[in-house]
């Protein structure tokens, strides 16, 4: 569908067909840049909670010699350095979601207000007619919302696919990630 449509837009407008699909490869970079860091933070964060979770095992394991030597005090501050460390880890996760969301979204308008200056140049110039101009700028929108749920890789359908029950799939990979391509 996407394509049909692009392929349209080409055929009304061809300059600003090229601008607008500048859009894509931008959000394709983004979106593989920030699944990077994620799949990075998220191995960190599995590290610093087995971390934590390994230390809580050994202390109280070994709770008598804690109490005979007095390291009380010792391993609180060791558990409360690891939970912090967890702790900056999601804060870390949560702000460079927002951040990547942000420059997704300040992609997406820069690119529409380029379209639009550029297509109202067109329009004073005469080389545009309203009606190519609206039916362009529809079109525009439909191509942005097929394109926003193709899933940038396979890797995300199998990632989601590993680590889920497999009733609860159906639910959250999308729709266009076929069962067949995530059990090959």
């Amino acid at each position: 569908m996407a394509l049909v449509v692009g392929a349209f837009m080409v055929a009304l407008v061809p300059g600003l067909a090229l601008l607008a699909f500048l859009e894509l490869p931008l959000e394709i970079a983004t979106h593989r840049i920030q699944h990077a860091r994620r799949r990075a933070l998220q191995q960190s964060m599995l590290e610093a909670s087995a971390r934590t979770a390994s230390g809580v095992q050994e202390s109280v394991a070994a709770m008598e010699t804690i109490r005979i030597f007095s390291a009380e005090e010792e391993e609180e501050e060791l558990h409360s350095q690891n939970l912090s460390k967890e702790l900056r880890l999601k804060e870390q996760m949560a702000l460079e979601l927002a951040l990547f969301t942000l420059l997704e979204r300040v992609l997406q308008l820069a690119i529409r207000v380029l379209v639009l200056f550029r297509s109202h140049q067109q329009l004073r110039d005469g080389s545009v007619t309203p009606g190519v101009l609206v039916t362009f700028l529809l079109y525009q929108d439909t191509v942005g919302r097929h394109v926003q749920v193709i899933p940038w890789n396979l890797h995300m359908c199998l990632s989601v696919s590993v680590s889920v029950h497999p009733d609860a799939i159906v639910f959250l990979v999308p729709s266009c990630c076929s069962m067949a391509s995530m059990n090959s």
